[in-house]
């Protein structure tokens, strides 16, 4: 837009010199946009008095005049009150002034009404399309879809407070890593995941069961609040102390259509098979599979509000192999800890950062640095004998543990080959399937 002189007006109700009538034109079209019919000009029309104006003018006479000034010939006046064919009403008090003589008395014809050209038909037409994808990208949800992430990588000590003890600090760093899940995610966060290495889309069933989302979190925390309690129980069994008992095989899940369905339930913890006594989760294992495909035998359960039951079932054939068809973990009884050790963990769940607690709780117990100048980063359950189970997500993870400069990382040892895909050369990645091991490879990269 041409930018108009301050000494070109002086009242709202102005005069303008008729060479500038086009400017004005001009200026408008360009600020109302070019691509409407409505803004488009009219063409010329005489004027009462000799004078030559566009239609959406007003005429003003020559021989009208204020004080001493005329009106020049051929001067129109924009957006003043309404004149007649003789001129303004009477009295009417117009402002003008007289401009230089020009050498061109001549009107110059209205600028010819501008078109929108395709390269600006296009651009709007993109404009309003990426408005509504931002829109449906940003709004439409898959909700029968997951995105899983890389998450967060977290020194332990500082979450972990201990009395009755001395505590030892590090200058390295024994950190868990998480993944991040997002249920239900946008349009947007799918391409993305979709094009990020790092990033797996999974259903949600795969991760939820039957559960909801918010029963799904609750379980995450009681296995958390689980591992915790058995990761200082393991840490201190290895520093010397006796604080466990183990004493059955608590069911933690139930196989759809398998014999255990509707007979057992999540928390009831199995004593007994045919009268022959269960401590562990391995011992259920070993008893069932040293059954017959279609036996029947009886199970002794406690449940969680403390009653005993006796239940038969008909044990199902898979592949010759006998199936009671529950998920189980050693349930210990915790003697009176004689070190008070606490984890504060309240964002995370899930059992997998039992092998890092356990490290962690150990470090600090110990007045010489577990792991020297090298940064830890772990994952992997802890059982109560000191067994390494496996994990979820440990794709993300290991991009997480890549992230956060980790000089060492330690998996699940039947989960290694997962982790040494996307590792960087800069980490050692290292599987493990005890906390023994997990010392050992600690002590053999610090040398």
């Amino acid at each position: 837009m041409t930018p108009l002189r301050a000494d070109e007006f002086e009242r709202p109700d102005r005069v303008w010199r008729t060479a500038d009538t086009a400017r004005l034109a001009d200026a408008a079209v360009d600020a109302l946009d070019v691509c409407g019919s409505a803004n488009r000009s009219r063409p010329a029309a005489a004027a009462p008095g000799g004078l030559s104006v566009a239609a959406d003018e007003r005429p003003v006479a020559a021989a009208d005049a204020v004080g001493s000034a005329a009106v020049p010939a051929g001067a129109t006046l924009a957006d003043g009150p309404a004149s007649s064919a003789a001129g303004l009403p009477s009295g009417h008090p117009l402002p003008v002034r007289p401009y230089p003589p020009s050498n061109d008395d001549s009107v110059p014809p209205h600028p010819r009404p501008r078109q929108c050209s395709r390269a600006v038909t296009t651009l709007i037409a993109a404009l309003l399309t990426g408005a509504l994808l931002v829109v449906v990208g940003t709004t439409a949800t898959l909700d029968d879809k997951a995105v899983v992430a890389p998450g967060l990588t977290a020194d332990i000590e500082e979450f972990v407070a201990v009395s009755g003890h001395p505590v030892y600090a590090s200058e390295a760093s024994i950190s868990l890593v998480s993944v991040r899940t997002s249920f239900a995610p946008s349009l947007f966060e799918f391409v993305g995941a979709w094009l990020d290495g790092a990033t797996d889309v999974i259903d949600v069933e795969d991760i939820l069961g039957d559960r909801t989302i918010e029963q799904n979190r609750d379980a995450g925390r009681r296995q958390m609040d689980q591992s915790t309690q058995v990761a200082v129980a393991v840490a201190l069994e290895h520093l010397g102390y006796e604080v466990m008992t183990p004493i059955g095989a608590r069911v933690v899940g139930v196989m759809p259509d398998s014999p255990a369905e509707g007979v057992l339930r999540e928390g009831d913890m199995v004593q007994a098979v045919d009268g022959t006594a269960i401590t562990t989760a391995q011992s259920l294992s070993e008893t069932i599979k040293t059954s017959e495909p279609g036996a029947t035998v009886a199970l002794t359960a406690l449940d969680p509000e403390g009653q005993t039951r006796t239940i038969t079932v008909a044990l199902a054939d898979s592949e010759g192999v006998a199936l009671l068809g529950v998920v189980v973990a050693t349930h210990v009884e915790f003697e009176e800890l004689p070190i008070d050790v606490t984890l504060h963990v309240d964002s995370i769940g899930g059992p997998s950062a039992g092998l890092a607690f356990t490290l962690s709780v150990i470090d600090a117990l110990t007045p010489e640095p577990l792991t020297g100048n090298l940064d830890v980063a772990a994952t992997g359950t802890i059982r109560h004998d000191g067994t390494v189970g496996p994990v979820g997500g440990v794709t993300q993870k290991s991009h997480a543990a890549v992230r956060a400069g980790t000089d060492l990382f330690l998996v699940p040892a039947s989960q290694v080959d997962e982790a040494l895909a996307v590792a960087d050369p800069s980490v050692a990645v290292v599987g493990v399937e005890s906390l023994q091991e997990a010392l050992d490879a600690i002590a053999n990269h610090r040398s």
